[in-house]
């Protein structure tokens, strides 16, 4: 479920992270997508699908329409997943199905998975 921090919510890494893919799917609200309904998950709430440029990656189903054929983003997606270091700061924007939308230091914008990531005060 999407949730939105208030403007300025800040977190710290506590564990390292490594991007998986380097080139993932990235869509606009209303592109067609194609799930994979094969490829399986632990992390609840995501769906593999391709783009029509066949670029893939973990989706968040509550982000797809999947009422009509084909399924298409209700939403604007990029599943860059961000490679952190422990004792980076974040800034967090949103959070989806065990998933931060965060801003580094550096100004990267992408995933990173909430269990890595401490919110802080101040």
């Amino acid at each position: 479920m999407l949730y939105r921090f208030p403007e300025g919510t800040r977190g710290i890494v506590r564990r390292a992270y490594t991007r998986p893919y380097p080139d993932p799917i990235r869509a606009k609200a209303g592109d067609p997508v194609t799930p994979d309904l094969g490829k399986a998950t632990d992390i609840v709430g995501w769906i593999w699908c391709s783009a029509a440029d066949g670029r893939g990656g973990w989706v968040p189903e509550a982000w797809i329409d999947h009422t009509g054929d084909p399924w298409r983003l209700r939403r604007d997606f990029n599943a860059l997943e961000l490679t952190v270091a422990a004792g980076a700061r974040l800034v967090i924007h949103f959070s989806e199905s065990g998933f931060l939308w965060v801003t580094t230091a550096t100004g990267e914008t992408g995933w990173v998975p909430d269990a890595c990531v401490e919110l802080v005060r101040g």
